[in-house]
This record gives structure tokens, sequence and C-alpha cells, in this order.
């Protein structure tokens, strides 16, 4: 379920508020319902794609590949090369989900396939003074699809969004054929503040797909 925007090549400038938190952040515990209670940890990512295990970047990095190649969620029309998506998708403040009943943590060589549930990204959606404006791209796993997965990084990005000193948040682009995508945001307190009509060619629709814009404000 995503929520980008800009040029995966560039990145707008973290605001002070983030470069500040970021580092006091600590991993956030849940459990799954629809996957029978399984305990799931979810571990912040801030100091970039170097202190992620290379083994999960590349598994990560497979799972959104193919989710560009289904082409029904993400604008891109091609994959990312291994190291760009490593710097995208860690570069500023990301977090993974994991099962986790035995508190083993990100380390080389589990086996992520099995463990590993989704992982999302958090970043300023704007440059200078409207910085403190963000947005997120969701990735949920294949194995963990239908278990709940992507409401709990939902609550835990609305936990950490605002820790990291953003005010309000946007996410650009929640195609109007994905009613997984919507219903959770709604959930989660989210209105859709703007539509862009036939904004997306999808490869599950053979008519061109309204984008909507979806709005919320942090901290409440």
């Amino acid at each position: 379920m995503p929520a980008i925007l800009e040029d995966p090549s560039t990145r707008n400038p973290l605001p002070k508020a983030h470069t500040d938190a970021a580092p006091t952040l600590t991993a956030r515990k849940t459990t799954l319902p629809k996957f029978s209670s399984a305990p799931m940890t979810l571990y912040p990512i801030t100091g970039g794609p170097q202190t992620v295990p290379k083994d999960l970047i590349k598994f990560l990095h497979e799972e959104f590949s193919a989710e560009i190649l289904r082409g029904g969620t993400y604008p891109m029309m091609e994959p990312m090369a291994l190291d760009q998506f490593a710097d995208y998708w860690f570069g500023t403040f990301a977090v993974v989900a994991i099962l986790d009943d035995e508190g083993e943590g990100l380390r080389e060589g589990r086996d992520w396939k099995s463990i590993c549930m989704g992982t999302f990204y958090t970043k300023p959606n704007y440059p200078g003074r409207c910085s403190h404006v963000c947005n997120g791209g969701f990735l949920t796993t294949t194995a963990a699809r239908g278990k709940g997965v992507g409401q709990a990084m939902g609550e835990a990005y609305l936990d950490f969004a605002p820790r990291l000193g953003y005010t309000y948040s946007v996410f650009n682009l929640v195609f109007a054929n994905n009613p997984a995508s919507i219903r959770i945001w709604e959930k989660l307190g989210f209105s859709v503040i703007g539509r862009v009509p036939k904004a997306a060619r999808l490869a599950n629709s053979e008519e061109l797909v309204d984008a909507l814009i979806f709005g919320r404000e942090l901290g409440n």
C-alpha cells in the first residue's frame, strides 16, 4: 500500500526534529490476532541501510521488485537496483516488522521469508518550510498478506511519525481500486483530501485509475 510521490533518485532534507528524535526511538511490540496471536516486533531503522542485515535487504528488495512488477499498487514501471532500493527505503527512517518470539532481532542469517512480515518508511513529503509534513511507503510481504500486518504497521507509523516531529501525514497515491489500503487508512483516521482523476495505468485495470490523496493530523 504505497504512498510515494517523489523521484526515487532524490531525497528531501530531513527536518531537525527528525534527526534529533530518530536515535531515541525503540522497538515496538504487538500481536497479530489473525495469525494465532503471534508476537511481532517492529524495529526502527535510524542509521541507514548499512545497519540492516544484507540478506534482509536482499529479501525485501525481491519482495518490493515483485510488487512493482505486479503493477497494481506502486507507480514505478521497473524495479530499482538493489543499492538504490536500500538507500531509497532505509536512507531516512524505516521500520521492519518480524515475528520475533525468541527476541533474536535483526541479525544476519535469519529465515526472513518466514519471519519478516513487512516494512515501511517515513520521510518528508515536501522540502524546507513544509518538511514537517511526512509520507510513508508500506510493503507487506507475500507470506504475511491477510494477517493484519498492514494495520499493525499503520498503527506503528502513527506512533513513530509524531515522535519524529511530523505534524501531518499525506499519502499521495492510494489507488482507488485498492480497497484493502483504503479500509486501513480510513480505520486509522485518515480521510480523502484530494483525488487525481485517471492518474494511473495499472496492470489490474483496463481503465485508468484515480489516485486518492489521504491526509491526517498526527499526534491526536
